[in-house]
């Protein structure tokens, strides 16, 4: 669970009163917002064609990402990289800590790191903070 300042109060408070959903984390960069959110309540935070999504970009000026939550790392993984194909997880053990290596395909290596690497810091933060985790991204292109 992250820390709350302030600001991080006032943005759980605004997606809550939107989405009539209560995140359990988020993680700020530049250009977006990400919050964690019970997976049986993604739809609800989502709103009806992105409608929750769209109102809280607005208002945050910002790119608005909701993900599934889990308490099981590599799924968490999976749901933060729902739109990149993953071809594989790899978990090991470096010095009392997990490093995961996410193997994708080599077509979606810049959405899985993001503009600036935006994406794949966020998903470190909260992998960091969620499950004491590294993730390290490799590629391999896929033939066909």
């Amino acid at each position: 669970m992250v820390e709350l300042t302030e600001k991080g109060l006032g943005y759980f408070s605004v997606f809550e009163s939107v989405s009539r959903v209560m995140p359990s984390d988020f993680v700020e960069s530049e250009n977006f917002l990400i919050f964690v959110v019970d997976p049986l309540q993604l739809g609800k935070a989502i709103g009806k064609n992105g409608s929750n999504i769209e109102k809280l970009s607005r208002m945050f000026k910002k790119k608005i990402v909701a993900v599934a939550d889990s308490d099981d790392p590599e799924i968490f993984l999976r749901n933060f990289l729902k739109n990149v194909s993953v071809l594989g997880v790899e978990t090991r053990q470096v010095m009392n800590e997990n490093a995961m290596i996410v193997t994708v395909d080599e077509k979606d290596r810049g959405i899985a790191i993001g503009r600036g690497g935006e994406r794949i810091k966020a998903l470190k933060e909260l992998m960091k903070s969620k499950f004491n985790a590294t993730v390290h991204i490799r590629t391999r292109r896929i033939l066909g």
